[in-house]
């Protein structure tokens, strides 16, 4: 699973601030140490301006982490019992509903797991073939398999492009778009009347920054177009919005909403450059 990555996406949005402007950070403040009453991540001044900088990790679909942090026990047992089972000719994916394990006791998953498990060795060396990456026609299914209480499909893709990966498991979303705006939202929530503080007691110019680190869901126009419709309608929303893409190195940082400027206009524009950041060289700027 990955994690968010707080410290060193502040720090790689301080620097493009720094460069714009072609001057140094000053001040550096950590609100929470202060047991401020609008606690963001980091508070600093370049030049005469003081800015607060506030970070949110931005998961694909609501629930997605505990996913993550499940697969080891719920999806793992499954993969190493039919990765050496099934050859290096083809790729056979295992589609299930996403989430469907969560909260299901370990005796149950167990069950769960060896019925796909028999299914699958039963099933995967007779199925036809579809082209790589065809996830429009299921070699299999939708199916019901006796001891698994959702439907499940499977692909038989071959020749496979990765001869090293022979199993995998894709997770279906049920009412994705919903489902990938709902974290948009809550962020929006959760940070913008913290920042809207900052404006309206301190002066401060206000940034916030979205961190991606899948690109499985949360692609990039997708989440800049859900945040541009929710925020603009609010009258509290920061002055700057960026999101770090940390999902592969380098990171990649984009500008989403920087005062009426949208994604799109820097796409358009000159500024569409993106920034660019090795995590390695970067030095979280986190409460000392």
């Amino acid at each position: 699973m990955r994690s968010f990555n707080a410290g060193k996406v502040c720090e790689a949005i301080v620097q493009c601030l720094e460069e714009r402007a072609g001057q140094s950070r000053a001040g550096v403040r950590w609100p929470e140490q202060e047991h401020h009453p609008f606690p963001v991540e980091v508070a600093f001044t370049i030049g005469d301006q003081l800015f607060a900088l506030e970070h949110t990790g931005i998961e694909p679909f609501r629930g997605y982490v505990w996913m993550n942090a499940e697969a080891d026990r719920h999806f793992k047992p499954i993969v190493d019992a039919l990765n050496d089972y099934l050859g290096k000719n083809a790729l056979f994916e295992l589609i299930i509903p996403a989430k469907t394990l969560q909260g299901r006791k370990m005796p149950e998953v167990r069950a769960i797991q060896q019925a796909i498990i028999d299914w699958f060795k039963e099933t995967a060396l007779t199925v036809p073939s579809v082209p790589f990456g065809d996830h429009q026609h299921p070699s299999v299914g939708p199916v019901t398999i006796p001891g698994v209480p959702f439907p499940v499909s499977m692909n038989r893709f071959e020749p496979t492009v990765i001869s090293t990966h022979p199993f995998d498991i894709k997770h279906t979303i049920f009412d994705a778009e919903q489902l990938r705006i709902d974290p948009v939202r809550e962020a929006i929530e959760r940070e913008f009347p913290k920042l809207a503080a900052w404006k309206r007691v301190e002066n401060a110019k206000t940034i916030l920054v979205l961190e991606s680190n899948t690109i499985s869901l949360a692609d990039h126009v997708f989440l800049a177009q859900t945040f541009m419709t929710l925020a603009m309608a609010r009258a509290d929303r920061p002055d700057e919005t960026y999101l770090v893409d940390s999902s592969r190195n380098p990171w990649l940082v984009l500008p989403i909403l920087i005062d009426s400027k949208s994604f799109f206009d820097f796409l358009e524009s000159s500024e569409a450059q993106r920034s660019q950041f090795d995590p390695t060289m970067l030095v979280p700027l986190t409460i000392p």
